[in-house]
């Protein structure tokens, strides 16, 4: 590794540490002051860690603070034992009672980032892929209820340039799909079934924090255990558990991301 770069990635660690020291947040001067790094060089790497999801940056206050999303790569390392872990609990609860594969999203247009899962019981269950990741918002039920929490006007100004080059062709036209998100918001939960992939099912409900959705748990299996007969009774195993992690994380010291913020 060069020394420049050696050094950037040193400043990075830093000032990662400098505001997690801080979980009521932290400006920029004054983590630049305890990081000892340069404004303007402490402003870039700031930016690059905010737009990656690994700080948030609240649009008023102009703090930074640790995002969930560093807290998944990490494994709660900075959490102690908080937060991260009781979501993951909570993720364990869920799994073990549906015997399905449970997880946490968040939205990054145009895609969801999964930050955590938990294995279900099941011999056969969802394939277990590294964390985080990112999924097609348009196809799976994360997706539809994180888009459900926004107005259809949002929807409509945010997403139709997003929607017009990543959506598949399965998905139809964005008109119906944002008239089927009205289902979603009236039921309080949404399913994908063969959409993300043929034989795959999810089931998921929004995660709501601070007036936002910024989040959404589901559940992921088969079609042949995640029957359409069956989504309606899962989905009340899922709303609970997200009722838990609103609660949650309602209480912790963790912010929403700040894409979310500002919408």
């Amino acid at each position: 590794m060069a020394p420049s770069e050696a050094g950037l990635v040193r400043r990075t660690i830093w000032l990662l540490r400098a505001v997690a020291a801080h979980p009521e947040g932290v400006g920029l001067s004054e983590v630049a002051r305890e990081a000892g790094i340069p404004k303007a060089t402490c402003y870039r790497v700031l930016t690059v860690l905010e737009r990656e999801s690994w700080l948030t940056l609240d649009p008023i206050t102009r703090r930074y603070r640790v995002s969930l999303g560093l807290l998944s790569i990490v494994g709660g390392l900075l959490d102690g034992g908080g937060a991260y872990s009781h979501m993951r609990e909570v993720l364990r609860n869920l799994a073990e009672e549906t015997r399905e594969t449970a997880g946490f999203d968040v939205l990054l247009p145009p895609q969801v980032m999964v930050v955590a899962q938990v294995p279900g019981p099941s011999l056969i269950g969802q394939t277990l892929k590294p964390v985080p990741r990112t999924q097609p918002v348009w196809a799976t039920s994360t997706g539809k209820v994180l888009l459900a929490a926004l107005s259809a006007e949002s929807v409509w100004e945010d997403f139709t340039e997003e929607f017009a080059e990543h959506a598949p062709p399965e998905v139809g036209d964005l008109e119906s799909f944002v008239a089927s998100l009205d289902a979603v918001r009236e039921r309080g939960f949404a399913f994908a079934y063969d959409e993300l992939e043929v034989g795959a099912a999810s089931v998921a409900a929004p995660v709501r924090l601070r007036g936002n959705t910024p989040y959404a748990v589901w559940i992921g299996g088969p079609t042949y255990r995640i029957t359409r007969e069956r989504i309606d009774t899962m989905a009340e195993s899922v709303i609970k558990a997200a009722r838990q992690l609103t609660e949650l994380l309602s209480n912790a010291d963790i912010d929403i991301p700040s894409a979310f913020a500002r919408r």
